[in-house]
């Protein structure tokens, strides 16, 4: 389950600071639905799907 990353003083922050924050996480999670159907997309269509591990975080990070 997808769990709202929400950052510390969140209810001090300003409606615009709010938004902004919610408006991240909500393309975020379009970004993870399209990874999402892309790879079942591929699995439905008889192609297996590899997934990379990446076995260090900050090297995920280097990546992107």
């Amino acid at each position: 389950m997808f769990k709202l990353k929400l950052p510390r003083n969140f209810n001090k922050m300003t409606l615009s600071e709010q938004e902004t924050i919610l408006v991240n996480n909500l393309q975020n999670l379009y970004i993870l639905e399209k990874e999402i159907r892309n790879a079942l997309a591929k699995i439905r269509g008889g192609n297996k799907f590899i997934a990379v591990e990446v076995s260090r975080p900050d090297e995920a990070l280097l990546k992107s």
